[in-house]
């Protein structure tokens, strides 16, 4: 008896079992799609609460049911968001998208200060940030606790460079976002989200682990999709005197997104910048590069590259991209670029080649440096949960014209015009609990460079072919996921004959994630053979990657890896050729093969409510080669050739930036340390040369901004010292001050400069300069007379293993710019 009522129980059990049902799915922030833990879920029945969860650290939550009614619905909460309800997705996980909001409690109206955080975001409120002085995306930035703005534009969260930077969640300009940060206007955005451990590619979330850092601009609603042009003409009175500007328009959506501009200058600003990738989250292939032959003189600048460029330039640009059915994007950029600079620079060199007395060279130039290019980019994407696709067409026509006047004795004159062409395919697919994945690339480039140096001309054409293509899978089993690759690499260098490259590879990862830790693991090993020198290669590139969060506020990552290379074709593909007037390479026909044995150390710390950012940062490498190159001088002519000979070479490097705002001050300080440590050998007529050299460096700045001035301040201090030349030091420190009356603001800023010249003199090089704007409503005018002192001459000495340089510059004389703003 008690058998069948035991048996009559389990069977009743089994029927309730079966007739249960899961409600599941994943709370997520609807800006960044980061998962929101520790959000309460509860189901609604005709609008009474029924059951009630939270979700886990990654966004997801279950609940058991015995059974789903019509108009039943899921309502998340979480603090810092607004309340959200979503009707319940039957037969599959249903997605919570929750916006960020302000909360009222207790009649109190409770928000984090203008820094907040959540999971891997930092949020910054940048209305909170910004002022009626600040006139670009840029100018609010520079002020963000943790972010640092390189003079390029180029961004930095916490000591690491940005992988992604993105507008209402688009990449409107393919990682140029420079263009970006000068044309949206400050008083037009909202709210900088930063994301950490990014992952962009959905499929592959909480998969895939990244050390990724991406930046989104959330713009006021009253400037999304209206139409912004601004117009910005000026008049410079100087050498020479002259009119230029240029005309922005752009319209910035959720969906769709445009920008166009023009621009015309002459004032010694770099247009170049504006077309140079910043972010790049590399999801494919590469293509390969051409080799550059012939030294090609370029602009140098160890100061404001704005104080020396002597230029005429002018730029034309194109932006459009927009989102198509199934998360896709569609993205069209277009860049033209037509540069001339002028440059008059001396220089002395000095060199330790073990003989009783230095080696030293003079060189006198002035130089007459033109570009024109041409690019195109086409990139189609589609990104869902379990698929992901990316074609991507690219185009660039180059051509630089070098002209110089060197010594008063003879010219020099590369030409080196090229046309690259090349085509990526991406595509992921999620198949029964795997992903597969298969991507390619195929790309073409030619060159036809010329050497002239007086009545001598040196030709050199280059043809270079490249096919890749790399299959994979993937596959995650509780806290391990496995990745499978093959691919293969071939090229073909076509320059006194053909140089084929064949690469085979196979690369297992492994990756384990559990709580705080996180690790991986990959055994890389490739085959390369070179047809034409009837060579074949075996080589390792095994690395680890181990990341430990003991809480929220702390992060410790490690890498090592070994890697075995081969040298470039470049380096050997041409045995012997004339590099410029003054120098000779022989490659004798030797593959350079190196081992390098790399590691790093990284700690990040961060209170974001509290506005204290720190990260510290350390690297370490031992590399051993089967070659050194030889130098020799003679009566002012450099011989250089590659000579088998077995060394090895060591670098280190430690970094460690501070960074701390206090909101009610409207202040922001940070303190930059670094070392670095270099030491390897130089061989010079046979014998072989050691140096080592070490290098101490401590930045310090403040940015204070009350409504009434401005105060910044930025130092750099540098020690040098070598084992082959004495100790050098020398320190930049730039102060402005800004006074502000009603709309106008008055700015004074200096620039020191202190440097130690390798003939024991010291230059002290006071630059000052002075700006008046005036703001109106769509008119803004700016008066700015630089150069007080009207210095025209600059000098900087500095290390370079066994040698040190001195370098003398000509500076742009006291000018007046004139300029006006119109936003309309």
């Amino acid at each position: 008896m008690k058998r069948a009522i035991g048996i009559i129980v389990f069977l009743l059990t089994v029927l309730v079992l079966r007739a249960q049902v899961q409600a599941f799915g994943v709370v997520e922030d609807a800006a960044t799609r980061q998962p929101i833990g520790g959000a309460s879920v509860t189901l609604l029945r005709q609008g009474k609460p029924l059951k009630f969860t939270r979700t886990n650290g990654k966004g997801e939550f279950r609940m058991d049911l015995q059974a789903l009614q019509a108009g039943d619905s899921l309502q998340a909460v979480s603090m810092g968001y607004a309340k959200k309800r979503v009707v319940v997705v039957p037969d599959g996980p249903t997605r919570i998208l929750m916006s960020a909001e302000a909360f009222v409690l207790n009649e109190v109206k409770v928000r984090a200060g203008r820094v907040f955080g959540r999971q891997d975001t930092t949020v910054y409120d940048l209305t909170r940030f910004a002022t009626e002085r600040d006139n670009s995306l840029k100018d609010v930035l520079r002020k963000l606790p943790g972010v640092e703005v390189d003079d390029d534009g180029s961004l930095q969260v916490n000591g690491k460079e940005l992988s992604r930077f993105t507008v209402e969640g688009l990449d409107l300009t393919g990682g140029r976002y420079n263009q970006l940060e000068e044309n949206i206007k400050a008083r037009d955005v909202k709210e900088a989200e930063i994301i950490e451990h990014d992952q962009p590619v959905k499929a592959l979330r909480d998969k895939i682990l990244t050390d990724a850092v991406a930046m989104n601009i959330v713009l006021k609603d009253e400037a999304r999709d209206k139409l912004l042009p601004t117009l910005r003409p000026y008049a410079l009175v100087g050498e020479p005197t002259h009119v230029g500007g240029e005309a922005h328009v752009l319209q910035i959506g959720k969906k769709r997104q445009w920008m166009y501009g023009a621009a015309y200058d002459r004032t010694g600003r770099d247009l170049a910048q504006e077309t140079n990738v910043l972010a790049n989250y590399k999801d494919g292939l590469s293509a390969r590069s051409l080799p550059s032959w012939f030294s090609l003189p370029s602009l140098v600048a160890p100061i404001d590259a704005g104080r020396l460029r002597f230029n005429t330039s002018q730029r034309y640009g194109a932006n459009r991209i927009q989102t198509t059915e199934s998360d896709g994007e569609l993205r069209f950029t277009a860049n033209y670029l037509r540069t001339v600079e002028r440059q008059d620079t001396r220089n002395e060199s000095v060199y330790d080649l073990g003989m009783p007395l230095p080696v030293v060279t003079n060189q006198k130039q002035h130089l007459a440096l033109r570009h024109d290019g041409l690019s195109l980019e086409l990139e189609h994407k589609v990104n869902t949960p379990t698929a992901y696709g990316k074609n991507l067409l690219q185009l660039s026509a180059r051509k630089a014209d070098a002209l110089a006047d060197l010594n008063d004795t003879l010219s020099q004159r590369v030409r080196r015009p090229e046309l690259n062409i090349a085509a990526g395919f991406n595509r992921l697919y999620t198949v029964d609990r795997g992903q597969w994945s298969l991507q390619s690339v195929l790309d073409y480039h030619h060159s036809a460079a010329r050497l002239c140096v007086d009545r001598e001309e040196t030709r050199l054409q280059t043809n270079l072919w490249h096919a890749a293509a790399a299959v994979s899978w993937l596959g995650k089993r509780l806290y391990l996921t496995r990745q499978y690759t093959a691919g293969a690499d071939v090229q073909n260098l076509n320059v006194q004959g053909d140089n084929a490259l064949l690469s085979l590879y196979l690369a297992p990862y492994w990756q384990y994630e559990r709580a705080k830790w996180k690790a991986s693991f990959s055994p890389k090993v490739s085959w390369e053979r070179y047809t034409r020198q009837r060579q074949s290669f075996f080589l390792w590139h095994p690395s680890v990657y181990v990341r430990w969060q003991p809480g929220f506020h702390s992060e410790w990552t490690f890498t090592g890896s070994y890697s075995e290379s081969l040298g470039e074709m470049g380096e050997f593909a041409v045995r012997s050729y004339r590099q410029d007037y003054r120098t000779y390479y022989e490659s004798r026909g030797l593959i350079p093969q190196t081992a390098s044995l790399y590691a790093t150390l990284g700690y990040v710390y961060k209170r974001p409510v509290q506005e204290f950012f720190l990260n510290a940062h350390m690297a370490a490498e031992r590399n051993w080669c089967n070659t050194v190159s030889d130098l020799r001088i003679a009566e002012g002519v450099y011989h250089i050739s590659l000579t088998e000979h077995h060394t090895h070479g060591d670098f280190f490097r430690a970094e460690a930036t501070l960074s701390k705002g206090i909101y009610d001050w409207h202040l922001k300080m940070r303190l930059g340390s670094s070392f670095v440590y270099a030491g390897g050998w130089q061989m010079s007529g046979g014998s072989l040369l050691g140096y080592r050299s070490r290098t101490y460096g401590l930045m310090p700045s403040i940015e204070f901004a009350p409504a009434w001035g401005a105060l910044s301040y930025q130092g750099d201090f540098q020690w040098q010292n070598s084992s082959v030349m004495e100790t050098l030091s020398g320190w930049r420190q730039s102060l402005s001050l800004t006074s502000t009356t009603g709309p106008v603001d008055l700015t004074w800023s200096m620039t020191h400069y202190r440097n130690e010249l390798q003939e024991g003199h010291v230059l002290n090089a006071l630059i000052a300069d002075a700006k008046a704007v005036w703001r109106m409503k769509k008119l803004r005018l700016t008066a700015m007379l630089s150069n007080l002192f009207n210095r025209r001459e600059y000098t900087v000495s500095q290390y370079s293993g066994v040698s040190v340089f001195t370098d003398y510059y000509v500076l742009r004389g006291r000018e007046l710019l004139i300029s006006m703003q119109f936003s309309f």
